[in-house]
């Protein structure tokens, strides 16, 4: 079996990609004004900035959704995708660091508050990893894979709404963790 050729093991981490990275985009723009301070909370880039950053990282994250949509730009779009959630674990990372771990990390949305932790910088460098993985595999795919059929859609849709419904299961019960302090 040539596991190039299977389209449900390109589809299923691109639909997951898509709807995450779709959300997420989404829930920073309805509540742009609290994940501009979210940005600002962060401190890692000049006051003067956090704005232009508040509108640049959701439209980011929203074309990046759609990069995974088609087969030309799914290699780049994942690249790019653990780049960007690479970057997140970094500044989350950075902020633990320092001592701030009270920071609302500025991925749940205005109804969604949420402190980072290190079981966030760990979620955002496996998304990470995932996605360079893809990129990988994305840039070697042939040029001639398997056209997917009515149970590949089925399955492609019913594993990315199981992946998501596990992101956000596990993301809630982190939620809903009381905020660690950690002691040096």
């Amino acid at each position: 079996m040539n596991l190039y050729a299977e389209p449900v093991l390109t589809l299923l981490p691109s639909a997951f990609f898509t709807l995450l990275l779709g959300i997420a985009a989404t829930h920073k723009l309805t509540a742009w004004r609290v994940f501009e301070q979210q940005v600002a909370d962060y401190r890692v880039l000049p006051k003067a900035w956090t704005g232009i950053a508040a509108v640049l990282l959701p439209a980011a994250e929203a074309l990046l959704a759609l990069g995974w949509l088609a087969d030309g730009t799914r290699a780049p779009a994942a690249g790019l995708t653990a780049l960007l959630l690479a970057t997140y674990a970094g500044a989350m990372a950075w902020n633990l660091r320092q001592g701030r771990d009270f920071i609302d990390c500025g991925c749940g949305g205005v109804d969604g508050a949420q402190v980072i932790r290190p079981a966030l910088v760990a979620r955002n460098l496996l998304l990470a990893t995932v996605a360079a993985a893809m990129a990988l595999w994305t840039s070697h795919l042939p040029l001639a894979a398997r056209v997917p059929g009515w149970i590949d859609w089925l399955s492609v849709f019913a594993g990315a709404a199981a992946l998501l419904g596990i992101y956000v299961t596990v993301n809630q019960i982190l939620a809903n963790l009381p905020p660690q302090r950690v002691l040096d």
